[in-house]
């Protein structure tokens, strides 16, 4: 097939990106490297560029719900005297008041279902609602596990064969700050501070673990402050470690790069999750890692990370003393991480991506 005219949402980036919004620069900044025969334009917040794409910006910053309403009301109008051949809603909905012919869509994870009291209950509803529509109408839908493939199938009874399966890639973070960020040792976790991550679990584990032990180093946690986070904010202090746990909110990737580089492990005890970055991102700087074993994060590392039930206090206290305990083992197991984490390119998720265009522009 010749150049694809595609067009992207890419309002779910802004300048602190989490998540979706580093899976969004990352694809579509690689996408259009790989591919510049292929026209790639797309809608984006003030402020956002992306590599070789042309850009066509919102008046003003759009909060979380004037995004919604934009997306269901301006992207159809908008393309509506567009010429293209598919468009790409790459965080979890896309139009459903005025539907767009020839749609793909990224669904990360199915938490609002799964584990719909981790969002305040307005955001639940809401990502439901659109969900529930959204699947329906999407030509095709990405999806970065095999786990969430079969969360799409058993809840909201999508077909397999809509499904196409690929992995994010995992791209070298910015260049490391030269010097320490934090100065004593510590175990590391990063991520948004919101229910799902379990940061107050970890900090129960942190806290269990600091009483079995003496040398126990710090607890740092890189990310910035989502919803429903003030009963993890106040936990340390309750528990009377605040002196030794430490949230930094969000960080630069330099910053981020060199607060890998320097910590003795990742911890990582989420409930569920789609995907996983902040797992890849450190096995691939080769750091020790601790991760659930369910949901997607099951798929990830193989033998190469410890496991836990993130449910389970005591598990985690204790994988975090394995941790500091072998470092025989810690050695073996990082060297397998990193070459594991190797396979995960943007470049080969670049790729499939534009297979799946190709399927949903052709109609297949």
């Amino acid at each position: 097939m010749g150049g694809l005219r595609v067009w992207i949402d890419a309002l779910g980036l802004d300048s602190e990106a989490s998540g979706i919004g580093h899976y969004i620069r990352a694809l579509v900044s690689t996408y259009a490297a790989r591919y510049p025969d292929d026209v790639v334009k797309a809608f984006v917040q003030p402020n956002v560029s992306l590599d070789a794409v042309d850009c066509l910006a919102v008046a003003h910053s759009l909060s979380s719900r004037g995004r919604i309403w934009y997306e269901q009301r301006q992207i159809p109008r908008r393309l509506r005297h567009e010429v293209y051949d598919v468009v790409h809603f790459p965080d979890y909905q896309l139009p459903w008041l005025t539907p767009l012919p020839r749609t793909v869509m990224t669904v990360h994870d199915l938490a609002a279902f799964v584990l719909p009291d981790v969002f305040p209950q307005s955001k639940t509803r809401v990502k439901q609602f659109l969900m529930r529509r959204s699947v329906r109408l999407a030509r095709r839908i990405i999806v970065p596990s095999k786990a969430t493939r079969q969360d799409l199938i058993d809840i909201l009874s999508v077909p397999p064969e809509k499904i196409r399966v690929i992995p994010h890639g995992v791209k070298p973070l910015g260049r490391p700050l030269p010097e320490r960020v934090y100065a004593r040792p510590y175990f590391l976790a990063v991520g948004t501070v919101e229910p799902r991550k379990n940061f107050s679990g970890l900090i129960r584990a942190y806290h269990l673990l600091r009483e079995r032990r003496k040398d126990v180093p710090d607890l740092v946690i890189a990310g910035r402050l989502g919803w429903m986070y003030e009963e993890t904010l106040a936990l340390p202090a309750k528990l009377g470690v605040a002196e030794s746990v430490k949230f930094l909110q969000y960080v630069s990737e330099e910053i981020l790069s060199a607060l890998y580089r320097d910590a003795i492990a990742l911890v990582y005890p989420s409930y569920y999750e789609g995907f996983g970055l902040p797992v890849i991102e450190a096995m691939q700087m080769g750091l020790a890692v601790i991760t659930s074993s369910t949901s997607a994060l099951a798929e990830l590392g193989e033998n190469s990370v410890w496991r836990v039930d993130p449910r389970d206090i005591d598990s985690i206290a204790q994988q975090m003393a394995e941790i500091l305990d072998n470092s025989d083992e810690v050695a073996r197991r990082c060297v397998m991480a990193k070459l594991w984490a190797g396979r995960l390119t943007w470049d080969t998720a670049a790729s499939l991506t534009r297979q799946v265009y190709e399927e949903a522009a052709l109609g297949g």
